[in-house]
Order: C-alpha cells, then sequence, then structure tokens
C-alpha cells in the first residue's frame, strides 16, 4: 500500500516536471524572441514592429514543439505499437 503511494506520488511529479517544462519552453521562446524583435527595432527604429513579429514567432515555435511533443510524438507511438503487435 505505502509502496504504491510512493509509486503514485513519483509518476506525479515526473509528469509535472515533464509538462512544466514544455510552459517553460513556450514562454522562453516566446520571451526570447520578443526580446530579439525589441533589438531589431532600437537598431531599425520600426517601432513595435518586429516585437510583435517576434512574439509571434517565438510563440509559435514553442507552441509546434509542445503540440508535437504533447500530441503527435504519443499517436506515433501508438500507431508503432500497434503496427508492431500485428
Amino acid at each position: 500500500m505505502v509502496q504504491q503511494s510512493e509509486e503514485r506520488q513519483k509518476r506525479t511529479l515526473t509528469q509535472l516536471g515533464r509538462y512544466s517544462g514544455h510552459g517553460l519552453t513556450l514562454g522562453l521562446s516566446t520571451a526570447l524572441f520578443a526580446w530579439l524583435g525589441s533589438l531589431a527595432d532600437e537598431r531599425l527604429h520600426t517601432g513595435p514592429l518586429f516585437v510583435l513579429l517576434g512574439t509571434f514567432a517565438g510563440f509559435s515555435a514553442g507552441f509546434y514543439v509542445m503540440y508535437r511533443e504533447l500530441v503527435i510524438e504519443p499517436r506515433r507511438h501508438e500507431s508503432d505499437a500497434e503496427s508492431g503487435d500485428g
């Protein structure tokens, strides 16, 4: 009984680390690209143009990585497992 509780807690912490890592990837990629956009705007005197483009590009890249890891890869592993059983 105690061992099951410890295993459940370990599994929960593993999932927490995994999902918080995806959130950090999304947030940091958005912030990094927005910062690079602000540097470009300062240098080129273009106002918020590159900040907006950088924010969109960073969020898109982070979201793609998160979607690939959480949706596409599990589906691929399921289809590989099903084709291996047949």
